[in-house]
């Protein structure tokens, strides 16, 4: 399998390692765009694959298995897949075989191209590939339109294989279907999906290379449905969907009945406790309706006392109204005369009204013609004001009219003054000339000025070179500078690191602190070999950041920004923290000396990180070697694990599971530490240093002449400036005069039009007002002559007034004199008279007893016709109340069952309304509780019946994948396991993956932060495989599941695959792969997808023959042997 040199052609949507498969040109020269990839034409006519019903050979398989045996694939197994402008492929034809297809090919050749094909041509969604959300992207860069068509193999009762089509347009980012070459809907292909029972929605059939970690993370939960959905007949499915159903509907049930049980029992109580006060309130209600009865039966004995009052007080007003005729009668001739007078008294005090009214109209008169005469006379002083303002305005235009004459003649006279031409490109000539002058001696000086820049950074330059190396040099006579220097010359990123450390130590919240081979040392040097070997290279070179936040800044600064390379920790425990497990004379009556951390000195932070990273405190340290005993002492000790002495170094590493005796010691000799060391100053590189010295303050003598000479060439350039900027200045100001000079004398006329229209507007407006004073005039005149007829009006009025007092004052005298006159009469019919009197008021007194009589009667009649029309049932109960009783007797009655209230405490008058509500309720509630555990008790049934058929054969299904599974396992020597997790919810029933790879392990759950990539991969194949016997699809794709296995997984995983897949009446099975191991297994069964793009390729695709390249190359082989 060659697959030739590949370009990778990608769009720029695509994922860095995106692969594709299939047999296609990938590009020959062309003489408009270089490279671009060859179409294969046999097979297309216009653009569009020709639709087949059976395969066509039509790419480069291997072996036996390069012919497709037709009887061998299972109803809606793929038979052959064509792209064009899919992804990488301008055209490409796929045909699989029945059993195992490998797709090979190297990364970017377009082996997930496949993947993808198959998933959007089958009518699912991109979600499913776990990368491109939308169709358009799958569209071959530059290319409008993509073309995916499938055959799939026929069932037993069609006629044909089925053959699906989509094209997909980029633009309007839509798909268009057919269906055996007819144009068909989405919906109807993914009907037709179903029916095969196709289902590349189910993580176990359809694994793409993006969604590989997603099947580890799956949900037990989700295992279990998408195994059932993969492995189970449609019946077990529907079982297990009815199932969930009914569990979920009792579990509702249940929770209702619970709930609606809970509420019962809370409504009897709460009854319960308000029986007693429904009694109390009947008992009283009982009582209230006896006395609402007396109170109406009162009405009824009212009502009959006041028809009797009645009766006797007609009788009594008759008898005194016939009296009073009587004696009236007998003194009729004595009162006549009184009557004529009192007639003509009543005839006068009627008159007297109108009079009265006479005198106010009159001064009401008055009244109105005083305000309109005071208006009258302010309209008048109004008509004089405008006439004023009016003669004001006609002054102040004749002052006007005559500046405008003054200003005409002044404008007349210097218009005869012409001043000379102004000629403005002349002038802006000479400025310009100027101003070129100007930017020369300008154009100089920046010169100057950026040389003199130059020669500054130049110089600023070397100052800080002169200072770093004044400092290199007094730093070579100290241990820190000697241990810098050896940083710089030996970790120059480190050294640049430190330095952005140092200048930024500002920015973290603590202090960071430098490697360690600068802030610490060590105390006693015959210990520093010693201590040296403990530490690797990564702890002598590392930064120790004492916060988080200063561990991420520092990380990213390194990392990102500056791209360097060097190691930051951090230790949040302090030093105090690290102890040792033996105290100083424990740790000498085993001979050592002490422990490293003790012959350290540095910054605690530091010391607590290195005994964090190295157990430093834990590490012995002794000068002299150790002898047997010390050593067994010491490995037997089990406190110290790590110690040096001597020359050599120690370390035990114990395993506690195989007991205590189970431990290995680990012996290394010590060599010369790299760091920490006193070394001599190194003479030439401090010669080499003053050498570089002396040389760079010759530069800046150099330097510092440079600047003297451009200053003084600068000079010169000054005055010349200055001179120009002031000539410029006094040229444009002379050319602004003269031009403002012009420019007003051209203006002239205008301005003497302007005044000419100013002086005849103001005329007109004296015009104007000359004929508004004269209108004005004539309505101050009306205005007058009105005032006059008001004021006449207003005497004729006053006149009017005193006739009118006059008369009412005539009227009053004389009902004075007609009232003396009666009273005179009345003196002498005296007697008479208070006989009349007292019977009138006998006679008032009986008709007005008669009336209220009459009234009460009336009133109590209508009450008692309301109550008998509102209780026609208790007319008997009020007769037999009010019978042989008096209405105060029945009072009497009232107040004692009032009384008898009394005695009974009232209650909540809304205590009857909610126990009868509540009564409701309860009786509601139970007939509703009685329906829901029939329910209740018929699904249980329903649920007891179809757990009995469903259950056993999960069993037995799941136990068949386990054996598999297992099975799988114990071929790489480690244990899997696969079981029904069955909840008390059956919704929560899950089917968990439980695998061990190492000896010392239990069983763990499989899941996707647990196991290594690898172990995942693993895992997944192995039950992937476990499903391939018991699959209900026709196929499946598993994309590069073999990435991350080591060596013998990978071959082991190979060995089953092709064992499992290669079985008779099993499922198609596609492996996408970009590499394989070598001698692996092969069947005759399976069928190998070489992959074969680049730039080089044949023109005709279908020439290309891996058979007859495998066979010349052996022959080579062969021959080189």
């Amino acid at each position: 399998m060659n697959p030739g040199s590949s370009r990778r052609r990608r769009r720029e949507e695509e994922d860095e390692d995106e692969d594709g498969s299939g047999t296609e040109g990938h590009g020959s020269p062309s003489a408009d765009d270089g490279f671009k990839r060859r179409r294969l034409d046999s097979d297309t006519e216009d653009g569009q694959p020709r639709h087949r019903n059976g395969p066509r050979a039509n790419g480069s398989t291997n072996g036996k298995g390069a012919g497709n045996d037709m009887g061998s694939f299972q109803p809606g197994a793929i038979v052959r897949v064509t792209v064009h402008n899919f992804v990488t492929y301008e055209h490409a034809v796929f045909l699989p075989g029945p059993n195992l297809n490998m797709v090979i090919g190297p990364n970017g050749t377009g082996k997930s191209s496949l993947v993808c094909a198959i998933c959007l041509g089958l009518g699912y969604s991109p979600r499913h590939l776990g990368r491109a959300g939308q169709v358009k992207e799958f569209v071959k860069h530059g290319k409008d339109t993509a073309t995916i068509e499938i055959e799939l193999y026929k069932r037993p009762q069609d006629r044909s294989n089925f053959v699906i089509r989509v094209q997909i347009r980029r633009e309007q980012n839509m798909q268009t279907w057919w269906l055996n070459g007819k144009i068909a809907t989405l919906k109807k292909i993914q009907s037709l999906m179903h029916a095969l029972k196709i289902q590349v929605d189910n993580l176990c059939q359809f694994l793409p290379q993006d969604r590989v970690v997603e099947f580890a993370a799956c949900t037990p939960v989700q295992l279990l449905h998408e195994t059932l959905r993969a492995a189970a007949p449609e019946e077990m499915q529907q079982w297990h969907q009815q199932l969930q159903g009914l569990h979920k509907d009792k579990k509702e049930m249940a929770d209702t009945v619970l709930a609606d049980s809970e509420t019962l029992k809370n409504l009897q109580s709460r009854q319960q406790g308000l029986q007693a006060d429904v009694d109390r309130i009947r008992e009283r209600e009982v009582i209230q309706e006896r006395v609402e009865d007396l109170k109406r039966a009162l009405v009824f004995a009212q009502y009959q006392e006041a028809r009797n009052d009645y009766k006797a007080a007609k009788n009594r007003k008759k008898e005194a109204e016939n009296k009073l005729r009587r004696l009236e009668r007998e003194s009729g001739p004595s009162l006549e005369a009184v009557n004529r007078k009192q007639a003509y008294a009543q005839a006068i005090e009627a008159a007297i009204p109108s009079r009265t009214k006479a005198v106010k109209d009159s001064e009401f008169a008055v009244q109105v013609l005083a305000q309109e005469i005071s208006a009258a006379v302010d309209e008048v002083k109004e008509w004089s004001n405008k006439i004023s303002a009016e003669r004001k305005r006609f002054d102040e235009k004749k002052k006007e009219v005559a500046a405008s004459r003054s200003r005409i003649t002044t404008l007349q006279a210097e218009l005869k003054k012409r001043p000379s031409e102004f000629n403005g490109a002349e002038w802006n000539q000479k400025i310009r000339a100027e101003e070129h002058n100007l930017r020369e001696v300008e154009a100089e000086q920046r010169r100057l000025r950026d040389e003199m820049g130059r020669v500054k950074d130049e110089g600023k330059k070397k100052q800080e070179e002169a200072h770093k190396i004044k400092a290199d040099i007094e730093a070579l006579d100290t241990q820190e500078g000697q241990q810098l220097s050896f940083m710089r010359r030996h970790f120059p990123e480190l050294a640049q690191a430190w330095d952005w450390v140092q200048a930024n130590q500002g920015e973290f919240e603590k202090e960071v602190f430098g490697p360690p081979m600068l802030c610490c040392s060590v105390k006693d040097e015959r210990y520093s070999d010693q201590v040296q070997a403990l530490l690797q290279q990564d702890d002598f070179t590392c930064f120790t950041a004492q916060t988080k936040n200063d561990y991420k800044k520092l990380t990213n600064q390194i990392y990102r920004e500056m791209s360097l390379s060097a190691v930051v920790r951090t230790c949040l425990q302090p030093l105090t923290a690290y102890r040792p497990l033996v105290s100083n004379e424990e740790a000498r009556s085993l001979g050592l000396d002490g422990f490293a951390l003790d012959y350290l000195e540095g910054p605690e932070p530091v010391l607590a990180m290195l005994c964090a990273e190295k157990r430093l405190h834990q590490s012995g340290i002794s000068l002299r070697d150790h002898n047997d005993d010390e050593y067994e002492k010491l490995v037997h000790n089990g406190k110290i694990n790590q110690w040096t002495a001597g020359k050599q170094q120690y370390q035990v590493r114990r395993r506690k599971e195989y007991g205590p005796k189970a431990m290995t010691t680990i012996t290394k000799r010590i060599q010369r530490g790299r760091f920490w060391t006193s070394q001599p100053v190194d003479s030439q590189e401090k010669v080499e240093l003053n050498r570089r010295l002396t040389e760079v303050q010759g530069e800046l003598e150099i330097l510092k002449t440079e600047i003297k000479e451009l200053r003084e060439k600068n000079g010169p350039f000054e005055e010349q400036k200055e001179a120009l900027q002031k000539k410029i200045e006094q040229l444009r100001n002379d050319k602004n005069a003269l031009q403002r000079e012009f420019s007003k004398w051209q203006l002239i006329p205008q301005k003497l039009e302007s005044e000419e229209r100013h002086k005849e507007a103001n005329e007109d407006a004296m015009r104007e007002v000359r004929e508004k004073i004269v209108d004005h005039g004539f309505e101050w005149d009306k205005a007058v002559v009105e005032r006059a007829k008001l004021v006449l009006r207003h005497q004729e009025a006053l006149g009017r007034i005193a006739k009118a007092h006059d008369d009412l004052i005539e009227a009053k005298l004389r009902l004075i004199e007609a009232n003396s006159d009666i009273e005179g009469l009345k003196a002498r019919n005296s007697n008479i008279m208070e006989e009349l009197e007292n019977e009138r008021s006998i006679v008032q007194q009986a008709a007005e007893d008669s009336s209220r009589a009459r009234e009460l009667a009336t009133q109590l009649g209508n009450q008692v016709t309301e109550i008998l029309r509102d209780n026609s049932d208790k007319s008997e109960i009020y007769s037999s109340l009010v019978r042989d009783k008096t209405a105060a007797e029945i009072g009497m009655e009232i107040s004692a069952e009032e009384a008898n209230l009394e005695l009974i405490h009232a209650a909540n008058p809304n205590v009857i309304r909610e126990f009868e509500k509540r009564e409701q309720e309860i009786a509601k509630l139970q007939k509703k509780m009685e329906t829901a555990n029939n329910k209740l008790a018929y699904l249980s049934e329903q649920l007891s019946d179809l757990m009995g058929k469903w259950e056993p054969r999960l069993d037995a299904l799941v136990s068949k994948i386990n054996d598999a599974f297992a099975y799988n396992f114990e071929q790489i020597s480690c244990a899997g396991e696969v079981r029904v997790n069955k909840h008390e919810d059956f919704d929560q029933w899950a089917l968990d993956i439980m695998v061990r790879f190492r000896e010392n392990e239990t069983l763990q759950q499989l899941n996707a932060h647990r196991q290594s990539g690898g172990e995942r991969a693993v895992s997944t194949i192995f039950f992937l495989m476990a499903l391939q016997s018991m699959a209900q699809s026709p196929f499946r794709v598993v994309d590069e599941i073999n990435q991350g296995m080591d060596p013998r997984n990978e071959r082991m995983v190979h060995e089953r695959m092709v064992e499992i897949a290669c079985r008779e009446h099993t499922s198609q099975y596609f492996l996408i792969t970009p590499k394989l191991l070598t001698g692996l297994r092969y069947d005759p069964k399976m069928r190998v997808l070489c992959i074969a793009s680049g730039e080089h390729m044949p023109k005709d695709g279908t020439k290309l023959d891996f058979g007859k390249c495998l066979k010349i190359q052996k022959r080579l082989m062969a021959a080189a042997a």
